[in-house]
């Protein structure tokens, strides 16, 4: 079976790359650091909470360091230029869109991993990133959300 392959914008890959980074040069090395310190000190036993969480932290940061890795073997950098001129929605689209209140939103279609809600990046699979993918310009579409159904008319891509 085929690996999933991680569509990523340029800018969600850089931050990617920058937080594996920071992981593996500065907080893997810090909770290193706290661990020998830890055993110096004879606190290293099961009875010791503050050692107990320091290796869950330990775990957990090389947890994320493997995730991080298998997403950047699996990832495609979306080329945006082609997006664009699709002319249909997909991941890493920017779609201009008019509820019937005539109030206008911008979204960029990204990846679960690149979400940004204050920046407009919302997620392919979130109620309206899902109900916006594979239309046009000119489309009318209605979405559930929280607060009940929204109509929104695709105004533009860009």
């Amino acid at each position: 079976m085929a690996e999933e392959r991680v569509l990523l914008t340029r800018e969600g890959l850089a931050k990617l790359r920058e937080e594996l980074d920071y992981l593996r040069n500065v907080r893997l090395p810090e909770v290193a650091q706290s661990l020998e310190q830890a055993r110096s000190t004879n606190l290293s036993t099961e009875d010791e909470p503050g050692y107990e969480l320091t290796r869950e932290e330990q775990a957990a940061v090389e947890g994320r360091i493997v995730q991080i890795e298998d997403m950047l073997a699996r990832a495609e950098v979306i080329d945006e230029d082609a997006v664009q001129q699709s002319g249909i929605v997909q991941i890493g689209s920017t779609v201009v869109v008019v509820d019937d209140a005539g109030r206008e939103q911008t979204f960029q279609i990204v990846n679960p991993l690149e979400v940004d809600a204050i920046r407009g990046k919302i997620s392919s699979e979130s109620p309206v990133g899902r109900a916006l993918l594979g239309h046009r310009a000119g489309d009318t579409i209605e979405v559930t959300v929280p607060t009940g159904t929204r109509r929104l008319k695709i105004v533009s891509l860009t």
